[in-house]
């Protein structure tokens, strides 16, 4: 097959975009809106083509619960908290873990967890376990191969397809087109998106993070909004089967279960996370510590929730790039680079083809 240049590839999305309508195609993906946003994509699309950034930044909808706990549990004298870089900087009205909190270590794999935790075994560690499928995976595979009795993990896991469920059925976000993430799909399958054209409607075509496989994943997007089609597509067969990784899911499905559970600017969202299972119960930082639920509370003037759902772009918030940016943020979508006010604010100068200003509240869609 002929790899297709980006110029051959835009001149087809621009043959293939509807021209009496706005189509509005969400790319759910932090890391997806990252290389949209660097490369200056929306530039070269459709002034009518509208590419939405979504919730797949775990940092910024872990709710502030969770990170709250993280700190109380940080500031005990026989415990070290131990979590990814960015949770570190997460704000919530106790702070953030960095400002507020005690005892703590940056790891980038679960399995550092394991290290620290052989290396200290009078202080109970505990494991802020945080992310979508392509995190919890390698959580479940470090409690597979076996942990110190001293190990403990707070988890706050979400499952994308359910997330993307909850974003088909709000009215105000008007989605036409899901680009579903490549390394999620690594993990549950092209076929986890069948869901959306079936039930939906709504084509879903997973996709790499190169701008030439988002862009081949945009046109192929467009192609099937015509057609009705009952499977998703799959753009990036180099990485992602049909079935995903099967070994990967039989240890998610081990030692996880799926829960109601409470998204950041969202709220509860039924069947959406994964807790430990019961049996497990003695891994659970919750239970092991007691820890309860801790209400949210809005930043005011922070509108990271709409967001996250789509409803808003970045630079509709009042905070971003004075009161709110990557130095100092304010609301948890300007903390990771993954988080769409973060990558906003890094490519400020490049706008591409935003619509004009609109009232999203009122007629369902987006203001800039």
């Amino acid at each position: 097959m002929t790899r297709l240049s980006v110029e051959d590839l835009t001149e087809r999305i621009h043959t293939l975009t509807p021209g009496d309508r706005t189509v509005r195609i969400m790319n759910v993906c932090g890391s997806h809106e990252h290389t949209i946003a660097f490369s200056g994509m929306r530039s070269l699309l459709p002034r009518n083509l509208e590419l939405i950034p979504g919730p797949g930044c775990p940092v910024c909808v872990c709710p502030e619960s969770d990170i709250i706990n993280a700190i109380r549990l940080s500031k005990r004298q026989d415990v070290i908290l131990v979590t990814y870089g960015d949770m570190l900087r997460v704000p919530s009205r106790e702070g953030s873990i960095r400002a507020g909190g005690g005892n703590y270590r940056i790891i980038t794999s679960p399995f550092e967890a394991v290290r620290i935790a052989r290396a200290n075994p009078r202080r109970k560690i505990v494991f802020f376990s945080i992310g979508f499928e392509t995190t919890t995976a390698p959580a479940a595979a470090v409690l597979e191969s076996g942990v110190p009795g001293n190990l403990y993990m707070l988890c706050s896991h979400r499952l994308t397809p359910a997330i993307m469920e909850t974003l088909v059925r709000d009215a105000e976000t008007g989605i036409d087109g899901f680009i579903a993430p490549g390394h999620v799909s690594a993990i549950v399958g092209s076929d986890a998106w069948n869901v959306f054209p079936a039930k939906y409607g709504i084509p879903a075509v997973v996709a790499g993070f190169e701008a030439e496989n988002l862009l081949l994943g945009i046109s192929d997007i467009l192609a099937r909004l015509g057609r009705r089609e009952v499977r998703a597509g799959n753009v990036y067969g180099r990485v992602v089967r049909p079935g995903g990784n099967v070994r990967a899911q039989e240890l998610m499905n081990k030692y996880f279960e799926v829960a109601d559970v409470n998204w950041r600017g969202i709220g509860s969202v039924p069947s959406s996370g994964l807790e430990l299972r019961e049996e497990y119960g003695g891994r659970d930082a919750r239970k092991v510590f007691g820890l309860g639920e801790v209400k949210e509370e809005k930043i005011p003037g922070c509108i990271c929730g709409d967001i996250i759902l789509g409803r808003a772009y970045p630079s509709a918030c009042g905070l971003f790039g004075m009161a709110c940016n990557p130095q100092s943020p304010a609301g948890p979508c300007m903390v990771s680079v993954e988080g769409a006010c973060n990558i906003w604010y890094r490519t400020k100068k490049d706008r591409g083809n935003l619509p004009a200003k609109r009232d999203f509240k009122t007629e369902g869609r987006f203001i800039t």
